[in-house]
């Protein structure tokens, strides 16, 4: 590991063609001068993983190989139809180092790298499948030539494509050849160095048959990255896998909790299951990486405050519910985070601990070498976090296979006893925490049910409430003629039930709820609001007191350029009340910045119709003028705390957490228009 020198003159920012730039993307294996930079960590690691050339800590040969790909021109690959003069696209202009950061560098940015708009796009006379792409991949990297397989990732081949013919990924075949740049191209794009090929091997094995070494010890490294940066991130030190050392127990037993509430939180990281495990972990890495790359950013850039990224950015391909769980990590004091991670790592290494046990007996490993086959999810006997550790689901399913053999059962089952007999010492036994699993999925079972009774119920309640409706406009429709008759003297025509988001309201009258008792509904009186329903075509009633749904129902949203523009105004406004943060002492300048937050974020809200049909919109403006008026409320009663520091404390921790809320409701709105 060595920390690159400055390397003047040539070098360009690939986007905007700055001089010197600070920073690099590892995956694009482009240069980036600090505004592109700011761009491309709002993007978030997912598309752009972003490493400062001077401040961080780099592995020679990913050094290597992000400056051979830049000075051959790695960057004409993501500007193909840009520097092509045959392309039929409509041509655009590459912003220079003096445009403004917004809106010119950030929306070329976001097309270049988020959308791949420029890139090389097989013609329709080439037809080139996603099977040949991965197949040219899995030729390529046994060769030197870096740019076509950056440009083969690039137009979406897998760097975990599975040969079924050869047995083999791109990683193994780069293994083989000894070529240590496309393995790291690889494993900056996503190549799983865990995976095992038809025989069982594991990338690191392949290259230490081949007499490389150093790339063998390398691959290892990779294996356990997100492990080594957690610890790194807490101890200052990395684990030595050359001496089989994969994890620092030492220096992490001193940074746990030992209380009761410690207790009960390890056990619930154990509860989960290693997918799951797998997922905090990535989540933890990537907050780490964006906290260690913020305190590099705020300590070089010119103007910090421009790109800050508060938390995690939103990662389209992961549910809601994880992402909105990624960008509370933001939220945990440094105290709170290094014992997230210390808990996280010790988890980590009681798996690895108890993988390794189970697979020292040579009858479960010769039954796990049998399972090998299943190449898609099959990872390294020494990761933690992408292995599948020895659980009661495996062995189910390996005694059911041979359950023919008896003498084989019996067999295992000793040997269970044997590889749970080290969990007794010191830690929660696996067959307690089995037995509480299986308590907790029968519990979550018969609510499940319950649940689901209760929605075959109100299913057949909606059901004969629509043929009752759909019986009275039959029985209605027979007896008028003109459907233009007075509306006091006719019952109007019903929308089904069932569909009460797009119902119209008059008046004093509120919609039923689909929770409430459908009683009123029954009743004959006749309702102010006349709902025209027709099957292809629209029919205009002309009376001045109806009113036609589609035209109550007409979208009259703010253009999405508006809400950017006012969004980014909130956004500018909660940086400045953040940087006022940074110094205590000023705590005249919150009420101010709270105030400049409230009218920002009333100019934004003020281009919205008052009663938005979108549920996700109406949601992220509530939430807006609720925590804008909290936190008001918050920055009066820090400018008048005392001068206890615990209190300040406490207040400043409401008035964060009060900002965060804006940002992510405005965060919201922003992406409701995006997508």
């Amino acid at each position: 590991m060595a920390r690159p020198k400055h390397k003047v003159s040539a070098d360009v920012c690939a986007d905007c063609g700055t001089f010197e730039p600070g920073w690099a993307s590892i995956n694009r294996a482009i240069l980036l001068c600090d505004d592109c930079c700011g761009i491309h960590r709002s993007l978030g690691r997912h598309v752009s993983h972003i490493k400062s050339l001077h401040k961080d800590v780099w592995n020679t040969h990913l050094l290597n190989m992000v400056h051979t790909l830049s000075d051959n021109g790695a960057n004409s690959i993501w500007e193909h139809s840009l520097l092509d003069p045959s392309s039929l696209k409509i041509s655009r202009r590459k912003p220079q180092a003096k445009d403004s950061l917004h809106p010119v560098k950030a929306d070329f940015i976001k097309a270049k790298h988020q959308h791949l708009a420029f890139i090389l796009r097989p013609s329709k006379e080439e037809c080139c499948t996603e099977e040949e792409l991965n197949r040219q991949l899995h030729s390529s990297v046994r060769t030197s030539n870096l740019e076509t397989s950056l440009r083969l990732l690039a137009q979406g081949a897998n760097p975990n494509y599975f040969y079924k013919e050869k047995g083999t990924t791109p990683l193994h075949v780069a293994a083989r050849a000894g070529q240590n740049l496309q393995v790291e191209l690889l494993i900056a794009n996503g190549a799983n160095s865990s995976v095992v090929d038809l025989n069982g091997q594991l990338a690191a094995d392949i290259a230490k048959m081949a007499g490389h070494i150093e790339l063998s010890e390398r691959i290892i490294e990779c294996m356990y990255e997100v492990t080594d940066r957690l610890t790194y991130h807490i101890c200052s030190r990395k684990p030595n896998h050359r001496s089989n050392e994969h994890f620092i127990i030492s220096d992490l037993t001193s940074s746990l909790d030992k209380s009761e509430v410690a207790l009960e939180r390890r056990n619930r990281l154990q509860m989960l299951s290693n997918h799951l495990l797998e997922e905090l972990a990535m989540d933890v890495y990537d907050e780490v990486d964006r906290r260690e790359t913020e305190t590099i950013w705020f300590s070089t850039a010119s103007l910090p405050e421009k790109c800050a990224v508060p938390f995690l950015p939103v990662n389209p391909q992961l549910s809601s519910t994880r992402n909105q769980g990624r960008q509370k990590l933001a939220r945990f004091t440094p105290k709170e985070f290094t014992i997230l991670i210390a808990d996280l790592l010790d988890e980590a290494s009681r798996r690895h601990m108890l993988a390794n046990n189970a697979f020292q007996n040579p009858v479960i490993y010769m039954l796990h070498k049998e399972q090998l086959g299943k190449h898609g999810s099959q990872m390294s006997d020494d990761e933690p976090l992408y292995d599948s550790v020895a659980s009661d689901d495996d062995y189910t399913a390996l005694t059911f296979t041979d359950n023919t053999s008896s003498d084989v059962a019996k067999q295992i089952k000793i040997n269970n006893e044997e590889v749970f007999a080290p969990l007794a010492k010191g830690l929660p036994s696996m067959v307690e925490v089995l037995k509480k699993q299986l308590t907790l999925s029968e519990s979550t079972v018969r609510d499940l049910r319950e649940q689901i009774y209760t929605l075959q119920i109100a299913v057949e309640q909606l059901t004969q409430e629509n043929s009752e409706l759909k019986r009275m406009l039959q029985v209605k429709g027979s007896g008028d003629d003109n459907i233009n008759g007075h509306v006091g003297e006719q019952e109007p025509e019903l929308e089904p039930v069932h569909d009460i988001k797009t119902s119209t309201v008059r008046g004093n009258q509120r919609p039923a709820s689909m929770y409430e008792t459908r009683e009123g509904l029954r009743k004959p009186a006749s309702w102010s609001t006349t709902i025209c329903q027709t099957k292809r075509d629209t029919e205009v009633l002309s009376r001045n007191n109806t009113q036609s749904l589609w035209e109550y129902g007409t979208s009259n949203l703010p253009p999405s350029e508006e809400v950017t523009r006012r969004t980014e105004q909130v956004t500018k406004r909660i940086q400045e009340l953040w940087m006022a943060m940074q110094d205590p002492s000023q705590r005249e300048a919150f009420v101010p910045c709270a105030e400049r937050i409230r009218v920002a974020v009333a100019e934004l809200t003020a281009i919205f119709p008052q009663n938005p049909l979108e549920e996700n919109i109406k949601s992220a403006l509530r939430q807006l003028n609720g925590n804008t008026g909290r936190l008001q409320a918050e920055c009066s009663g820090l400018q008048r705390c005392t001068s206890d520091a615990e209190h300040m404390d406490r207040c400043l921790q409401q008035v964060r957490s009060c900002a965060y809320d804006i940002a992510k409701a405005t965060k919201l709105l922003v992406t409701q228009f995006q997508t």
